[in-house]
């Protein structure tokens, strides 16, 4: 089997394929090298608290296995409950919010809205609404904990894949951009944002675009805000790590397509600007560094998974999670390794096959953070 991509959800589906004893003949096509792309340049955050049924649905098996899955990990990924906490500062928002909670309590994941200024840290006088039940963890510790099971088991390739090669109806292998095949008959992409430029290159079409984000971390002050604080309005979203300092990052639209990892001045100072706007106490606070990755976004904001029944056998993909994928990983190799090789597909998978974008059944989710 070639798995394409050493990210968090190629890692993942190796560790469990070899939990569940296909320990043989996995090969790992990574460009660059272990979580170069999304896996290592994200916030560390996990949610139930999404639009759509289909991604709640999912969170709610994710985020258990999550939870419990730490612990067999070599690495500890310091999973703590934080909170989102959302800064509502009209009228529309808290609207949006309202019908929101109704959703929310109807799963069981219901939060509450609460005066900000029982949060002593913000500034704003006015509503939040707060929902306990989400919160962080180290993305590094779980991806390399990955990594340290599964690097005497599979061979990992340091080269690009330029394209998949098929014999008829069959995957046949991947094309390396050194030279030469690297045949097998199944192949899973898991190349994040590159996913959709793989997948052209070999002649399928699928809607997987790369969107660059910016992150910031401040210098440390005293540990004060706990939650995952979302202010929409001002376009910006931040906590503070345990160290004290202060990592977040701004909603500003950025064309798609991939630019460089850079860092801009526009985006620093919005983040820094709103950082000190909003928390007491950081009125004097600074950057201390930042690095920028992308989203890997679909149309509908949401990830895909499996296998088109038009595509030739043997071709899997497992992408596109447009800002949620580190959360979702070690749950998404499971049930990945369980359709691969026990031909088992979970009803919480079925949504996110790769058909919703020819059948037109697209998941009706907008709450991307």
């Amino acid at each position: 089997m070639i798995i394409v991509g050493a990210g968090s959800h190629g890692l993942s589906l190796a560790y469990h394929l070899v939990k569940k004893g296909f320990d043989k003949d996995i090969k790992i096509v990574e460009m660059r090298r272990i979580g170069f792309g999304s896996s290592s340049r994200n916030a560390s955050r996990f949610r139930y608290h999404f639009n759509s049924r289909e991604n709640i649905n999912y969170a709610k098996k994710a985020i258990p296995y999550l939870l419990s899955h730490a612990n067999e990990l070599k690495l500890n990924p310091l999973l703590y409950f934080t909170g989102y906490l959302w800064v509502l500062r009209d009228e529309k928002q808290i609207s949006m919010l309202k019908k929101l909670h109704n959703r929310w309590s109807s799963e069981g994941i219901g939060g509450k809205f609460v005066e900000c200024e029982e949060f002593g840290f913000i500034k704003y006088d006015g509503l939040c609404y707060y929902a306990p039940q989400d919160g962080a963890f180290h993305h590094d510790y779980i991806l390399y904990s990955y990594y340290i099971e599964v690097k005497g088991k599979a061979e990992i390739i340091i080269d690009e894949a330029k394209r998949i090669v098929f014999k008829g109806e069959r995957v046949k292998g991947v094309e390396l951009a050194h030279g030469g095949v690297l045949e097998d008959n199944e192949v899973v992409v898991t190349a994040g944002a590159w996913t959709g430029k793989l997948l052209e290159n070999s002649g399928i079409k699928l809607p997987i675009y790369p969107e660059k984000k910016e992150i910031f971390i401040t210098e440390d002050i005293s540990f004060r805000v706990k939650p995952l604080v979302i202010d929409t309005l001002n376009k910006v979203y931040f906590s503070q790590t345990l160290k004290g300092e202060i990592i977040g990052g701004t909603e500003t639209p950025i064309p798609y397509g991939f630019l460089p990892f850079t860092n801009s001045l526009a985006e620093l100072s919005h983040f820094l600007r709103a950082v000190r706007e909003t928390i007491k106490g950081a009125e004097g606070i600074g950057i201390l560094r930042g690095w920028s990755g992308y989203y890997e976004m679909t149309p509908d904001s949401s990830h895909i998974m499996g296998y088109d029944e038009e595509w030739p056998e043997g071709l899997y993909v497992n992408a596109g999670y447009s800002g949620h994928g580190m959360m979702f990983a070690p749950y998404s190799g499971k049930i990945m390794a369980e359709l691969i090789l026990d031909g088992v597909m979970r009803e919480e998978m079925r949504p996110y096959l790769p058909n919703r974008f020819r059948t037109n059944k697209l998941i009706e989710e907008n709450l991307v953070i």
